[in-house]
């Protein structure tokens, strides 16, 4: 019985130890990278505490704002909670408050959750390589002072590190999508629902740099996108697609993706709302593909959306131009 006394007691000596040498390392490794983004311009912070003893690290940090390399997004919450075991600290688990506020360009976004929290596994390594992370959300509203908002019952996203380092299987669902403003003015247009939604993303994104610890000194971008499977479900339409799209460095995509449409007819409208195919050339597109379903017998198509040489085409059609997505810094 003394020795499991002297060995429960030496165990719980040699683990506070371990704790009080892991925190430090800790708060030390979050002051020196948070003292670099503001040195940089990049982020403001206010009370920096860390708790959890003796099974955590519970990190948190008040009045957190964050900025981007070219100043574009600006993002900032009232508190943030990291939380990590003491024995699995590259596994840590992030609590956001309901209220936050997103600024991109000269738009700024309210956001409000019920529950949103995210969790990421990091690779043992000084680089520490993202492996996997995940984040889910209930009761999303996101209001713009732009003029429009969108709510979601939940919101579900994943990523997770493909054969290289720069390759990211990314995986996006949301439930019960709605919008309000402008466009759900746009969806009463074309005769659909303004809420109801339903979207899904399953993809393999090719990005310019690994997403490690070195990513807030180097802008991202996105240089392919594989697209196994994306959805969206509107009312009695809905949409499918599958195939790859590739974007140069002007920002210029090019690709083929393989379109499935139900309820065409009343995509269209929407489309043509949306500016993606021009109201003068909208009767050349609709009667093109009530060619193509006639052909088909129901109101279901499948077309190549063709993007080339700065064009897009719908089968046959031509739409318009295509937008680019980024420039070269």
């Amino acid at each position: 019985m003394r020795a499991v006394i002297w060995l429960t007691a030496a165990f719980a000596i040699f683990y506070g130890g371990y704790w009080a040498v892991g925190s430090r390392a800790v708060m030390e490794g979050t002051e020196v990278a948070l003292a670099d983004l503001r040195a940089a311009g990049r982020a403001e912070y206010g009370e920096v505490t860390l708790e959890g003893f003796p099974s955590r690290f519970d990190l948190a940090i008040e009045n957190l704002q964050l900025t981007s390399a070219d100043g574009a997004v600006h993002w900032s919450a009232p508190r943030v909670q990291v939380y990590a075991l003491s024995y699995k600290p590259h596994h840590i688990i992030a609590a956001l408050p309901p209220d936050q506020t997103l600024r991109v360009g000269r738009e700024e976004i309210a956001i409000r959750s019920g529950d949103l929290r995210a969790s990421a596994v990091f690779g043992i390594d000084p680089d520490l390589p993202l492996k996997r992370a995940q984040s889910v959300g209930t009761e999303l509203a996101l209001t713009s002072d732009h003029g429009w908002g969108a709510t979601a019952r939940e919101l579900r996203l994943a990523i997770r590190e493909g054969i290289t380092a720069t390759e990211q299987d990314v995986g996006a669902e949301v439930f019960d999508l709605s919008l309000s403003g402008q466009p759900s003015d746009l969806l009463t247009q074309a005769g659909l629902p303004t809420g109801g939604g339903h979207v899904r993303l399953d993809a393999i994104l090719t990005l310019d740099h690994p997403l490690n610890r070195h990513l807030p000194a180097e802008p991202l971008s996105v240089t392919a996108a594989d697209i196994r499977s994306a959805e969206l479900t509107w009312g009695t339409v809905q949409i499918s697609a599958s195939g790859r799209i590739e974007i140069a460095g002007s920002g210029q995509p090019e690709g083929r993706l393989e379109l499935t449409i139900r309820d065409w007819r009343g995509a269209l409208p929407l489309a043509t709302a949306l500016g993606l195919i021009k109201p003068e050339i909208a009767p050349t597109v609709e009667k093109a593909l009530d060619g193509f379903a006639q052909l088909d017998g129901n109101s279901e198509l499948t077309l190549p959306l063709v993007i080339k040489e700065g064009w897009i085409n719908l089968g046959p059609v031509p739409l318009g131009p295509a937008p680019l997505f980024y420039l070269d810094n």
